[in-house]
């Protein structure tokens, strides 16, 4: 087993879903609420080709997408979503008020 399965696996299996075998199209994993995308790098930071992909998936699946960037040996790895998507979680769980729309 490689560590960026292993990574996928993980990151799958924490958002209720599993991983997408490594031939099948689509993002990295199945069953989840989300198309997520998960990617390794050393300096842990997002590239610009990476969240282009996790978008395209987004739209492809009619998802929210969520781009996990970890490094090597990282337990703690980093996410980047659009900010709509942030703030509609951060409503939902009340950590911020709702706004009365009239």
């Amino acid at each position: 087993m490689t560590a960026w399965k292993d990574l996928e696996r993980r990151i799958a299996v924490a958002w209720g879903g599993r991983r997408r075998g490594v031939y099948l199209a689509g993002s990295d994993c199945v069953g989840a609420p989300v198309a997520l995308e998960c990617k390794r790098s050393k300096r842990r930071v997002p590239e610009g080709r990476w969240i282009a992909q996790a978008a395209a998936q987004g739209r492809a699946e009619g998802l929210p997408w969520v781009l996990v960037v970890a490094g090597h040996g990282d337990r703690a790895p980093i996410a980047v979503v659009e900010h709509a998507f942030l703030l509609e979680l951060a409503r939902r769980s009340g950590l911020i008020a709702l706004e009365e729309r009239s």
